[in-house]
This record gives structure tokens, sequence and C-alpha cells, in this order.
């Protein structure tokens, strides 16, 4: 399920949104950015261009948000750029992965919490993300009925992030045209959708009610 970038979108470096900046031999090796949720891309790509054929020719994100998120920049129904990296933990938070995590976080957990890989695994892939945050669930039904304050801190964080990212995104589109929600809660929670929606009014997003 990788979503692959479209090399010829960036003139003369058809690396850039692939590389991380390690020495060469780890990229040549395969240690690079990757991207994933590439079916959920691919069935919204063909949709867009059966149904919606001048925003399929046009610079648009595609939010994949459920118990896995990510985003996606398409130029034309090329990927160009995706929030997830070399694994699934890269990007937005999910239900219960961490999303984007400095690598010195890494590091300390395994200096001075003296965690093995097999734990640092588990924490980051099953204890984290919309669990870690709200201490109650990974599920954004559960969160968005919940008054815990847990909850709504959980709520606040994934909205923010998928916030930051789009504009992100966007630079990398140098544009933005549409966005898609997808996902179990990108599809589901008109919560969400209207927040982020909110927040990018700025980069003339506006969500029809």
């Amino acid at each position: 399920q990788v979503a692959c970038f479209d090399t010829a979108f960036h003139r003369g470096h058809p690396w850039v949104y692939d590389t991380f900046a390690l020495p060469r031999r780890y990229y040549e090796a395969g240690v690079r950015r990757y991207g994933f949720h590439g079916l959920s891309y691919d069935f919204i790509t063909g949709r867009l261009a059966r149904d919606f054929e001048d925003i399929a020719q046009g610079r648009v994100i595609v939010a994949h948000l459920g118990n896995g998120a990510s985003m996606c920049a398409l130029k034309a129904g090329r990927s160009v750029a995706s929030t997830m990296g070399f694994s699934a933990l890269d990007g937005l938070p999910m239900g219960t992965r961490c999303g984007q995590l400095d690598p010195g976080v890494v590091l300390y957990l395994m200096q001075q919490e003296d965690m093995d890989a097999g734990a640092i695994s588990d924490l980051l892939y099953k204890r984290s993300g919309l669990l870690g945050i709200s201490d109650l669930s990974n599920d954004m039904r559960v969160l968005e009925a919940s008054d815990t304050a847990g909850a709504r801190e959980a709520i606040d964080y994934f909205v923010f992030r998928i916030q930051r990212e789009m504009g992100g995104l966007a630079a990398a589109l140098r544009g933005l045209d549409a966005v898609v929600f997808c996902g179990g809660i990108g599809e589901n929670s008109r919560t969400i959708r209207a927040r982020v929606a909110e927040g990018m009014d700025w980069l003339g997003l506006r969500l029809d009610p």
C-alpha cells in the first residue's frame, strides 16, 4: 500500500521528497520515504478522475483519517508528497501510533528508560497516538462523546497536526485546489472536518455545511 512519488515533478531533484538527510548509502539501501495507504489514494484518484475531472487535474490533498492516518499531496493525479515515511509511524498521530517523533526521543527511551527495541516498538505502535494522549481510547467516536480533559487534548492535537501537515503539503504543491477527506474518521466525523476547515480558511479552504 505504498504511495509512490512522481519524480518528474521535482525538476532535476527526483529524490527530494523521499530522502532523509542521512549518508547516501542508506538511501541506496532502501532507507527512504515511501508513504502508505496507497490503495486508498489510488481509489480516490480514480473517483476524482471519474466524477470531478477539473479537480483531478489540479492540486489536491487527500486526508486518509482513521485508526491509521496519513495525508497525500496529488498534482494532476500523481503523488508528490506524503506525511508517512519509511514506516507507518511517521506523520499524523493515529489511533495507537505516535506519528511524527523526534528521533532523540527514541534515544532517550533507550538510554534513560533502558527500553529495548521490542519495548519501544510496543510503545510507539500500540500505546501512543490518540490512546496515549487521551489515556482513554483510540476510537474517535469515544473521544468525541467524552468530556474528559484527555479526550479534548487528543482531539485538539489530532486537528493541529492535520492542519500543520496540510500547510506543508500545500507548500509542496505550490498551492491548493481541493481537500478530500476519507477513512473512518475523515468520512464519519463532521466535527473533525469542520475544525480542520475552520483553521485553514487562510489557505482558502471552505467547508459547505
